[in-house]
């Protein structure tokens, strides 16, 4: 199981793309390697399974988070703009809108082939199970966060706080 975190941790340190580079790096690479050994782990990949996966899902997560950024850049432009905006301005808005979830549906089924290479299709579908569930358990360590944070001293063990070892 350590063989394949650190494969998984190598693997996505190549490729440059580890979650969190944007945020104080020290909590990023904790959140990286929690990530990889929550889909490593529920996902039983192997070793080789390991390797082609991580730069398909990092290529797939940075491209939908772009698309994402994007979208919700141009809501945030309409929304703060659109009494000054043109009734064209307004249907380019909408335009550019639907054609990002256009490209988002685009990136899915891509992701899902480049998947179906390098995963067997128990895996494939389990791993949306997965993304699921992580995305679950971030937002229940949150929520533990914010409960804790108000009162003084609620910290968990050694300072730390869930499962992710992430520092308050």
């Amino acid at each position: 199981m350590i063989v394949l975190v650190l494969a998984g941790a190598a693997v996505l340190n190549g490729q440059g793309q580890g979650y969190g580079q944007g945020a104080a790096q020290g909590d990023g690479d904790k959140l990286t390697a929690y990530k990889i050994a929550f889909f490593t782990r529920n996902l039983d990949l192997t070793t080789a399974e390991a390797e082609k996966f991580w730069p398909l899902y990092n290529d797939y997560s940075a491209r939908k988070s772009k698309l994402m950024t994007d979208r919700l850049s141009t809501m945030r432009y309409a929304a703060q703009n659109e009494n000054n905006m043109t009734e064209s301005e307004i249907s380019a808005a909408a335009e550019k809108l639907t054609q990002s979830f256009a490209d988002e549906v685009s990136l899915v089924v891509s992701f899902n082939e480049g998947l179906k290479k390098v995963l067997p299709p128990k895996k494939v579908i389990r791993l949306y199970q997965v993304e699921n569930q992580y995305k679950q358990q971030l937002l229940r360590e949150l929520n533990q966060r914010r409960q804790g944070a108000g009162q003084p001293g609620v910290r968990g063990r050694g300072g730390q706080t869930g499962t992710t070892g992430v520092q308050q």
